[in-house]
């Protein structure tokens, strides 16, 4: 009965040690993703300013150059209307352009789960050439 009683408590101390073991890798794999995705989407807020800055800058040159040929407020709305034109295809796209990737990058990101493939063990008598971990040890092959 004694043995009986400290198999048990030895089980339960193991399941309990489990389930904190499950609990600590959430913690972890949700924290990593957390901050794959915040520091995904400040990259590309960052980059948009920056996108956005630069097309500011090539708009008012493209702009001045055309002022050369055609009065300024003609050229002005010669790029403006190249802008709302890239405006409505953009929008016309958004799916293909926009909505397809941000899906695919949270599915990868959030559903496949990591790939563990077996690592190559290396010896020192085998001169730095890597062998495989055989997957069934108990095969008589």
């Amino acid at each position: 009965m004694s043995s009986e009683n400290t198999e048990l408590n030895s089980s339960l101390k193991n399941i309990k040690a489990y389930g904190q073991l499950l609990i600590e890798n959430l913690r972890l794999v949700s924290t990593e993703k957390t901050t794959i995705l915040l520091s995904s989407a400040a990259l590309a807020v960052i980059l948009g300013l920056i996108i956005v800055i630069a097309f500011f800058f090539v708009s008012m040159a493209v702009v001045l150059l055309l002022a050369k040929w055609m009065p300024l407020m003609y050229s002005s709305l010669a790029i403006g209307g190249f802008f709302l034109l890239m405006g409505l295809l953009l929008f016309l796209m958004r799916e293909r352009i926009i909505v397809d990737p941000v899906a695919r990058f949270m599915s990868r990101l959030f559903l496949e789960p990591p790939t563990d493939e077996p690592k190559p063990q290396e010896t020192s008598e085998d001169n730095g050439q890597e062998l495989l971990v055989p997957e069934n040890k108990n095969d008589n092959n």
